[in-house]
């Protein structure tokens, strides 16, 4: 297992798994100090917000810590990836990272997730393509500039060899690991994934009913809640009468809350608690304030 932290925002991590192959850990989010000295004496716990996993058995697998809310990003992202990686797109798997936050930040918004992977993912794609090509030179003592990665694998041409990727991911994993600001990056011109169409990625699973959205999610002990708000700005809760809204089945509590001025977007209002989305919209209903 070996690390190399190249400033504030590029992190490279590569070594052998459970289950072996080879693994590339990278930075993402551009939350960092302003001062690289100060951010590298800073103690994270995980300051690798994607992985890419290249089994023994030839998967590829993305690791992302962005959401899919219907932007395409889980198709675009992996695209930039098996571009630089020169697998198959329709190889690489992607997974959504676990929602923890004190290890993934998962923040998406802004229309930037596409431009600030980009660079990233190019260069960690890169940076596995080189690490697999000097494996299979080694493997077959050649010079890696007489090699060529292509097709999910690794082709010497003067000789015809070809090893997939599954089969080098392993000793990929012992190579050096290329400075990230350096690593050759394919040129636009040869590319071939990149600005063509995609199938996406979440089509099939929106089309049979199988995708789960965020209101899908149930935790035990899961309430639901309707906010009644102002409708004029800046207006507040002078007051209000809960009993109606209290007498509807289902109704746990009914609460004033403040205004958020930032962060949050709220103007406040008075929530209504219940033990189903139905029950807490009622309540509104009955609601008098």
């Amino acid at each position: 297992m070996s690390t190399l932290i190249l400033d504030r925002r590029e992190f490279l991590k590569t070594g052998a798994i459970a289950g072996g192959g080879l693994l590339i850990g990278f930075h993402l989010s551009a939350t960092a100090a302003n001062d690289p000295a100060e951010e590298q004496e800073k103690k994270i716990p995980n300051p690798f917000d994607a992985w890419v996993h290249i089994s023994p058995d030839n998967n590829v697998t993305l690791i992302l810590e962005k959401s899919e809310m219907g932007q395409g990003i889980m198709t675009a992202v992996p695209m930039i990836l098996a571009e630089e990686l020169c697998v198959d797109w329709k190889k690489v798997t992607v997974e959504q990272a676990p929602t923890n936050p004190a290890i993934y930040d998962h923040g998406t918004g802004g229309s930037g997730s596409v431009s600030s992977c980009w660079l990233p993912m190019r260069q960690a794609g890169a940076a596995a393509r080189g690490m697999l090509v000097a494996a299979a030179a080694a493997r077959w003592n050649v010079n890696p500039d007489t090699c060529v990665a292509q097709d999910g694998g690794v082709l010497h041409g003067s000789r015809k060899n070809f090893l997939p990727y599954g089969e080098l991911a392993t000793d990929a994993a012992k190579q050096p690991i290329p400075d990230l600001k350096t690593v050759p990056l394919k040129n636009s011109n040869d590319f071939t994934i990149v600005g063509r169409g995609m199938p996406r990625w979440e089509a099939r699973a929106k089309t049979n009913g199988s995708a789960k959205f965020g209101i899908d999610s149930r935790v035990e002990g899961m309430q639901f809640a309707v906010v009644a708000r102002c409708p004029v700005f800046g207006g507040k809760v002078k007051s209000f009468d809960a009993a109606k809204a209290k007498a509807v089945a289902g109704v746990r509590e009914v609460f004033a809350i403040d205004a958020v001025s930032q962060g949050a977007f709220t103007a406040g209002g008075v929530a209504i608690v219940a033990g189903n989305s139905w029950a807490a919209m009622q309540g509104r209903k009955a609601l008098q304030v």
